[in-house]
């Protein structure tokens, strides 16, 4: 039996770190066009919005740390 769930995940990031050393960004979103059905044009266009906004910081802050590990790298040669 299938569980209505209350809540959905739009947008996530994480930082791994696997067994080799190797550190992973993911970020993950979720197409919202199928959702567009449960708001107010209002509520969806808000909703957008927020998304892509953040999206561009969590693409800054991904940036970010690839900078800092790929500068890093360079000074321990």
């Amino acid at each position: 039996m299938r569980k209505k769930r209350k809540e959905a995940r739009l947008l996530s990031y994480s930082l791994l770190y696997d067994k080799s050393g190797k550190l992973i960004t993911e970020r993950t979103s979720t197409d919202i066009k199928e959702l567009e059905k449960f708001f107010t044009p209002e509520e969806y266009q808000t909703l957008r919005t927020i998304i892509r906004e953040a999206t561009q910081q969590l693409d800054t802050v991904h940036n970010h740390i690839e900078s800092c590990l790929n500068s890093r790298i360079m000074n321990s040669k």
